[in-house]
This record gives structure tokens, C-alpha cells and sequence, in this order.
């Protein structure tokens, strides 16, 4: 249930009563007030001014300024989810504006989709349920009683009305039709709804189990002992359809960055012992406008996620690329190092061996150590000039330019 006010009436409830108290009139949070009063610029109390007010001490109260975006008439919705952001509270209040208005002056209109709905409903024949069905492209899908078609036409008739009335149009989607918003759509049905009541047993029912029970007290006296095994079952509940109607909009959550699943936007709109569904035809369409707004940042914010795990997932590349680049340089300045300390090891060794030989007469095999010594350190020389470190390098790939 919708409550319409203007911002100067707004401005002065929030100024006479604490927001926890006022919110609780509305059927709302004070979170999701004090957002309203935001959206509307309407300003409210500031922390401390009641505590204030209640020891007498002065306190002023800020005067409302002009808001010429405004439109003049805040919608407040009872119960309204305080998850929805400011453009989807912003179409729900402009769309059940503007059908409120019709429904003042309500107005059956003609549409094709409607038209060959209503043809292919007067044909459909009931299942075993006793519900006829009409679905498919270009139909509005309907799930109702023959004893309820005419019911159920003019609901539609008001309803698609009203939508043209607030801007909303049928189109022919895929399945079935559905809500056009803003380059959206929104898809729906019109069904009876089931109502759970008690049952009453048959006559029949109560004979079976009577003769249940007589078998098996004789069973008893005859054997000895009973079992509970095939009594009658008698069903406490049952399912019956009683010409209840019910508007069913497509599910849609309000998501957020970082949670995936919301809180599902309202979308079942049903008869009821006190209310007409009719009579809710411009909150339905107000949702209808929510949701598709909804549908869209629900893209956007999916978008957004997809992005994200995608640079999270470059920068983890990254990460590892550098890693493994680091890892290769360390390496290779272990490996130059070990052979500049081979380098040095060799010369001085030989420098050592060749300076504990007596003149000219050098043995055999150690003159043979010593040429083979020779060849490893000019072999170990050749490796660590700068040319030749630059190539090893080059084929290690582990100092190129980003």
C-alpha cells in the first residue's frame, strides 16, 4: 500500500516525530526513511536534537529548501526494500504516479497480444485440473478456470491500460509476451491460484476407514495383536481452485558488488478476501518498472564483477610472470657467480701448482692437469665476458623489457 505525500508534508513529520517512531507509521526501516528524505531532499534532525528538545533545551529546525527537480508527490510504499537503489525507487514512483492517475479514470484498450490472447482463452479447453491454458509467442500466458475467463479478461484489459497509460507496452518475446520498459522487458503471467483449505472426509472415505477399523479389531481378538499396515489415508489438506487470481512477474533479485544473491523484489500480486488484485494494478505496474531497472544494474553490476575477476586475474598472471622472472634472474646470478668463483679457484690454483714446480721439469699428468686446467678456465673466461653473458641472458629471457 502506497502513501502519497508532498515534500512540505514529509518535512514536517520528520520534524514532529523521532525517524525510528515515524518509520514504524510508514511499515518501513528508519534506513530506508531517512534514503527517501534524502532522494527528496528533505532534510531531518540532526543526532542529538530530540535528547535536546526532550531537557528544553533550544533547538531549530532546518527549514526546507527548494527542490526544483522534484517532481511534488513522494510515493511511500509500505514494507519497501531498503536494497533498491536510487533509479529503481525513482521508476517505481514515476510509473505508479502515473498509473494511480488512470486508475482514477480506469479505461479498458485494445492490443493485438491481448486480443489473440483472449480468442485462444475462449477456445482453450481444460486439463484434468479444470484449468485452461494460453502461452506461446505473441500470448500473454494465462492459466485459469473457464468459470474465471471472464474475470481474468477484464483484469487484463484494465491492466494493459493502465501500463499504456504509465508507458509500459506488451511485446512478443520469445516464450510468451511481455513488459517492454526502457529497452527491457519483463516477463509475466496471469494464473488462478491454488487455496489450501481443510478438508472434510467423504462419506466414502469415513466407510473405508470404518471398515478398516472393524477388520482390524477382529484381527485383534482373533490373532492376538494389530498393525496400522493399509489404513485408509484421509488427507487434512486439499487443494482447490476458488477463483482467486494471481499476477506472477518475472523473479529478480537486487544484487550488489560483492553478494551475489539479494533479497527478491516482490512479484506475486494476488485476490484476496479484502482486496481486489485489480485494485493493485499500479503497484504491479510499478514493480514491473522496478524490476527492469533492476534487471539492468543487475547487468551492469555483473559487468563490473566480470571486469574485476578479470584484472584479478591478469594481476595473478602478472604476479607469477615476475615470480618466475625473478626466480630465472636469481638463478642466473647464482650460476655467474659460482663461475667467477670457479675463475678465481683455477687461477689460483694454478698460480700455486705452477710456482712449487722446480724449473722446467714438470711430471707427466700433472702437466696434462694443468693444460686441462687451463682449457676449463679460458672456457670459464669466454662465459663471462659481457657479450657472451648478454646471450645467455637473451636465451634465458629473464631481464626483457616489459
Amino acid at each position: 500500500m502506497a502513501k502519497r505525500l508532498t515534500r512540505e508534508e514529509l518535512h514536517a513529520l520528520v520534524w514532529d516525530k523521532p525517524i525510528t517512531r515515524l518509520a514504524k507509521d510508514f511499515g518501513l526501516s528508519d534506513v530506508a526513511l531517512h534514503k527517501i528524505c534524502r532522494k527528496h531532499n528533505v532534510p531531518t534532525p540532526p543526532l542529538g536534537y530530540w535528547a535536546k528538545k526532550a531537557h528544553g533545551k533550544p533547538v531549530s529546525n532546518t527549514p526546507l529548501p527548494k527542490d526544483e527537480g522534484s517532481s511534488g508527490t513522494i510515493f511511500i510504499r509500505e514494507g519497501a526494500e531498503i536494497f533498491e537503489s536510487e533509479a529503481v525507487s525513482a521508476s517505481r514512483a514515476r510509473v505508479q504516479e502515473l498509473a494511480e492517475r488512470q486508475s482514477e479514470t480506469p479505461a479498458e484498450t485494445k492490443d493485438p497480444i491481448l486480443e489473440r490472447t483472449l480468442v485462444q482463452l475462449a477456445r482453450a479447453k481444460p486439463d484434468r485440473t479444470g484449468i485452461a491454458k494460453v502461452d506461446g509467442k505473441g500470448l500473454i500466458s494465462v492459466a485459469v478456470r473457464p468459470e474465471s475467463a471472464q474475470k481474468a479478461e477484464r483484469l487484463l484489459k484494465l491492466l494493459v491500460g493502465a501500463a499504456r497509460a504509465a508507458g509500459l507496452t506488451l511485446e512478443a518475446a520469445k516464450e510468451a509476451a511481455a513488459w517492454h520498459v526502457d529497452g527491457d522487458t519483463v516477463t509475466f503471467e496471469l494464473v488462478e491460484a491454488v487455496d489450501r483449505i481443510e478438508h472434510v472426509p467423504t462419506a466414502a472415505e469415513l466407510a473405508a476407514l470404518a471398515k478398516w477399523e472393524a477388520k482390524r479389531e477382529a484381527d485383534r481378538k482373533r490373532y492376538g495383536y494389530v498393525s496400522d499396515w493399509g489404513r485408509p489415508h484421509i488427507p487434512k489438506w486439499e487443494e482447490r481452485f476458488q477463483g482467486r487470481l494471481s499476477i506472477r512477474l518475472e523473479e529478480v533479485r537486487i544484487r550488489t558488488e560483492n553478494e551475489y544473491w539479494g533479497p527478491v523484489i516482490r512479484r506475486v500480486f494476488s485476490d484476496s478476501k479484502r482486496r481486489d488484485v485489480a485494485k493493485s494494478i499500479p503497484t504491479i505496474l510499478s514493480t514491473i518498472a522496478a524490476i527492469a531497472v533492476a534487471k539492468r544494474e543487475n547487468r551492469a553490476a555483473d559487468e563490473r564483477r566480470r571486469l574485476a575477476r578479470e584484472e584479478a586475474e591478469r594481476r595473478r598472471v602478472e604476479a607469477e610472470r615476475r615470480a618466475e622472472i625473478e626466480r630465472k634472474r636469481r638463478a642466473m646470478l647464482d650460476k655467474l657467480m659460482s663461475e667467477h668463483e670457479q675463475i678465481v679457484r683455477f687461477e689460483g690454483y694454478l698460480a700455486a701448482l705452477e710456482g712449487s714446480l722446480k724449473g722446467d721439469e714438470r711430471p707427466e699428468r700433472v702437466a696434462r692437469l694443468i693444460m686441462w686446467t687451463r682449457e676449463r678456465l679460458e672456457k670459464l673466461r669466454q662465459a663471462s665476458v659481457p657479450d657472451s653473458i648478454e646471450a645467455r641472458l637473451a636465451h634465458e629471457g629473464a631481464f626483457e623489457t616489459d
